[in-house]
């Protein structure tokens, strides 16, 4: 099951209408195989902050939850550290935060 915050599959209208969340896509599962994958943006809400002025708040903070059972036997920092070296491009493109839950399937399913 792959959820995506724009519900189901990413279409080729919805990857070009948001081409960095189907980047983040695209990247996530080719490289973790995730049982889980769900993209928020969540760019709006941050529109109005000061490190914003003057630019589009669009595709710039992303909340993502991985479920993948390439996290077994690695610590939090670990996991972090995996997803913001995929994500590497996307971080020097433009995107401004990502807030991370990366759990493995026997940690997901304990919640």
């Amino acid at each position: 099951r792959i959820p995506i915050a724009f519900c189901g599959r990413m279409s080729v209208f919805a990857m070009a209408a948001r081409p960095v969340a189907g980047s983040i896509r695209r990247k996530l599962v080719d490289a973790l195989k995730p049982l889980t994958l769900d993209i928020i943006d969540e760019s709006s809400k941050h529109a109005s902050h000061m490190e914003m002025a003057g630019k589009e708040a669009s595709e710039t903070h992303f909340r993502l939850k991985i479920v993948s059972t390439e996290f077994e036997g690695k610590n939090l920092l670990a996991r972090h550290r995996m997803v913001y070296d995929l994500l590497a491009d996307e971080l020097k493109a433009g995107v401004h935060a990502l807030a991370l839950q990366t759990k493995t399937p026997t940690e997901d399913a304990r919640t």
